[in-house]
């Protein structure tokens, strides 16, 4: 309810604007490009942040949001589901991929083998995104459970709010390694990637982005959406790791 006051509050502005609710690990570049797109549009852009079980939840208890960018097919699937968004509107715009992190010194850690010598060689603690609140969770529950080590590592796992919490906790020494996106690897300072997971074990990792049914600002919100999908926004996803259209030939 506070979460939905505070919108309200805020949509009480003179210029036009969208609300746009985003994956929090896309927080970084949609903040550069949504601030390009206030400069051409001359419109506010307000970004809601967090995990995307939690966005696709709060649309649904009627949050005035214009648009989503969320991490992962299933929350937009449940988007679909109850009505609000529409299938065909649906754009997959970005990829990305899975990382083991440590605490790092110059941007450095020690590399690590695989995913079982995780859990062979170590016993510290593992932060990744809460499965039921984040799809980031739900790639890395999969990816232990793909290499075998989940049932090794059982006590070790600390879910966190999101994936950047799960990051943060790496960085604050309060868990020795993190499963995150490897954008997030990038965006912290105090943590480095030690393992790239391969891509078979677990599913694509893909970020849909979708108009929200009957919003206010659908014309907009629809200029937003190609926005995303051109030259400038794919520049800015790329300098923070995310795979566009653009990148390597996909």
């Amino acid at each position: 309810m506070a979460f939905l006051l505070l919108f309200l509050i805020a949509g009480c502005g003179g210029r036009p604007g969208l609300t746009i609710s985003v994956a929090v690990s896309l927080g970084d570049a949609m903040e550069e490009i949504a601030a390009e797109f206030e400069r051409l549009e001359g419109v506010d852009v307000d970004l809601n942040l967090g995990a995307s079980n939690v966005l696709a939840r709060q649309v649904e208890l009627g949050a005035p949001v214009d648009l989503v960018v969320l991490a992962g097919l299933e929350p937009v699937d449940e988007l679909i589901e109850e009505g609000f968004v529409s299938r065909d509107g649906v754009a997959e715009i970005l990829g990305n991929s899975l990382a083991v992190v440590s605490k790092s010194k110059n941007g450095k850690a020690a590399p690590l083998a695989d995913l079982a010598s995780l859990a062979a060689d170590y016993t510290g603690r593992i932060a990744i995104a809460d499965p039921q609140l984040a799809p980031a969770g739900v790639y890395a529950d999969a990816a232990l459970q793909a290499a075998g080590v989940a049932a090794d590592l059982e006590g070790r796992i600390i879910p966190a709010l999101d994936v950047r919490a799960a990051a943060a906790a790496v960085e604050s020494g309060h868990a020795e390694f993190g499963i995150v996106y490897s954008t997030d690897a990038l965006a912290f300072d105090g943590i480095a990637g030690v393992l790239e997971i391969p891509a078979d074990l677990h599913p694509p990792i893909v970020y849909p982005a979708a108009v929200i049914s009957g919003s206010d600002s659908e014309q907009l919100a629809l200029r937003f959406l190609l926005f995303l999908q051109g030259e400038f926004a794919g520049s800015v996803f790329r300098s923070h790791g995310f795979v566009t259209s653009n990148s390597d030939g996909r």
